[in-house]
């Protein structure tokens, strides 16, 4: 009876063995794990920093380009309003000179139909 109690008493002690050793897997498991996750977290972390970065450099460009687009339409509207004002200058003065030349000729009319 002697080796059945020896024996039952090293099955168990082989049996507590491999329970820790499983313990000690699965804490191990769990550390990785963790390493792990923080890893992955760190790596998220990262890219949505660099993303946020890149539109916050984009959104500085975009402004940038917008304001050289204001000036140059301002810039533009500018010249517009002055090569308006010319035209309706030119379009008064035109007008004004084709009265006079319906004058002239009206003149001319009159003198030749004198002469006859």
């Amino acid at each position: 009876m002697g080796s059945l109690s020896g024996t039952s008493s090293g099955a168990s002690t082989v049996t507590q063995v491999s329970e820790e050793l499983q313990a000690l897997l699965m804490e191990e498991r769990k550390r990785k794990r963790k390493v792990s996750n923080r890893e992955s977290a760190r790596r998220s972390r990262m890219r949505k920093k660099k993303h946020l970065d890149d539109l916050t450099a984009e959104l500085t460009q975009l402004r940038e380009d917008n304001h050289q687009i204001i000036m140059s339409l301002n810039i533009t509207m500018q010249r517009f309003l002055h090569v308006e004002a010319e035209n309706s200058v030119l379009r008064a003065q035109t007008n004004e000179l084709s009265g006079r030349l319906e004058s002239l000729e009206d003149i001319i009319t009159f003198l030749q139909w004198k002469q006859w």
